[in-house]
């Protein structure tokens, strides 16, 4: 709790000197060092890294305990060069919407193969020349045992329903859809323990763990660990086709909706579109245009992105990669993709607008749920069930009308509409010199 509670301040103290917002400086400070490592009574001593990103914070943690080293710096990876070498950035974007409940939801992903983290994690795994180990069961029994089984050889990255661990808080309505992975470390008597981006590791009812790796049946109880090193990395190589993964998915999916196309879709159906799936008609006046603008927040700022749809994190792995491999053009691409992501916090701040009472406390409860989950642990359990509950209720509109009339709904809409465009354009010309780095 010492080191939770200084990380936290050291954080704190970095917001009040740059300006950041908590999640960026976080990003900054834990891209600035290693954690120490932590040891858990009943298991073996084991590095926890904090995290932004799930799945490369995951990836990350089972390298270092492998013994994989970074060779330019003789170091476990950071967390920016595993989550580059891993494919870096993504896209894509998905309103849903059903008649009966009359309710709309909005996603929208910004890493790459954001939709399939199997095969993101083969392809890592390749990429720094370890060879994964997955083991899947339909059976609960031989799900636990599969675990304890990798468990003896280190920490294990396992796939779980994060809408059914009780640390996140999340809605009853959520469970089924918090597809996820975290690090599992070991068992402590009736707990197991999770390293899940958060500044400590979590104590998890083992029960709990069981029920959140169950309940997405099509993951099948999944678990990956890696063995040993492997073979030594070729650095160059496993730069150059992370950046070539990236290049290609940004452009290349088995729909739209999973390339950068759903950003241009998008952004036409914020205003003024006749699309079925329009914002006029999925995201009118009232609750369904405030969890929608709550997600375009929480999206790209909060969750699991490191802020700015990841891209600052694309930023600082094209800046260490050229550090490492002296190549100029990835620190120009690096510093154009920190400015993306900039933007598309811009982006996101927007869509929740400060001078809008009711939307500027909306903003202030997604950012106090991330902090409570990132830096408070289970201290901030029944703080962040209440944030929770309070993003998600309703809002009659016989006790609280919608703060925004028609119009200023439909101003709002066209004002994130030429944002989102322009970033479009930005985000496509940055894809094309990404590829030229790797053609």
């Amino acid at each position: 709790m010492t080191h939770q509670k200084h990380l936290k301040d050291v954080i704190r103290a970095r917001m009040a000197r740059t300006g950041e917002s908590y999640v960026t400086a976080r990003r900054q400070i834990l891209n600035s060092g290693d954690p120490p490592s932590t040891e858990v009574a009943g298991a073996s001593k084991f590095q926890h890294f904090p995290g932004n990103v799930p799945i490369a914070a995951a990836l990350r943690i089972v390298l270092a305990n492998a013994g994989v080293k970074a060779p330019h710096t003789g170091r476990p990876f950071s967390e920016p060069m595993t989550f580059g070498i891993g494919g870096g950035i993504g896209a894509g974007a998905f309103a849903f919407h059903y008649q009966k409940e009359n309710w709309s939801s909005f996603f929208i992903a910004g890493r790459h193969l954001w939709q399939d983290d199997l095969a993101w994690l083969k392809g890592a795994c390749d990429r720094f020349g370890v060879a994964p180990l997955i083991r899947e069961s339909s059976s609960p029994v031989a799900a636990e045992k599969a675990m304890n089984e990798l468990l003896t050889e280190g920490p294990t990255i396992a796939w779980v329903d994060k809408a059914t661990l009780p640390y996140y808080g999340m809605p009853a309505w959520c469970s089924g859809g918090g597809y996820h992975v975290l690090v599992v470390y070991g068992v402590k008597g009736s707990s197991v323990v999770v390293g899940d981006l958060t500044d400590q590791p979590i104590d998890v009812p083992i029960g709990d763990l069981r029920a959140a790796r169950a309940r997405i049946k099509k993951q099948k109880n999944r678990l990956l660990s890696i063995s040993g090193p492997g073979r030594a990395i070729d650095l160059k190589s496993a730069i150059r086709d992370g950046l070539k993964a990236c290049a290609q998915g940004l452009v290349k999916g088995r729909m739209r909706n999973f390339t950068l196309d759903a950003f241009r879709d998008w952004a036409e159906r914020l205003h003024g579109s006749k699309s079925k799936d329009s914002w006029d008609a999925l995201f009118p006046p009232g609750p369904n245009l405030r969890r929608g603008l709550c997600s375009i927040n929480e999206f790209i700022d909060h969750w699991g992105t490191g802020g700015g749809l990841m891209r600052p994190l694309m930023g600082e792995f094209l800046d260490e990669a050229c550090a490492a491999l002296g190549d100029a053009r990835m620190k120009s691409l690096g510093e154009r993709y920190a400015g993306l992501g900039r933007e598309w916090s811009a982006l996101a701040e927007a869509a929740l607008p400060e001078e809008v009472p009711a939307l500027r406390e909306a903003r202030g409860l997604v950012k106090r749920k991330s902090e409570l989950f990132l830096s408070d642990g289970p201290e901030g359990d029944e703080e962040r069930r209440a944030v929770c509950q309070r993003l998600d209720a309703p809002r009659p509109a016989k006790t609280e009308p919608f703060p925004l009339s028609d119009k200023e709904a439909g101003d709002l809409r066209r004002r994130l509409k030429a944002m989102a465009l322009s970033l479009c354009e930005s985000e496509e010309r940055a894809q094309k010199d990404l590829l030229r780095l790797v053609e």
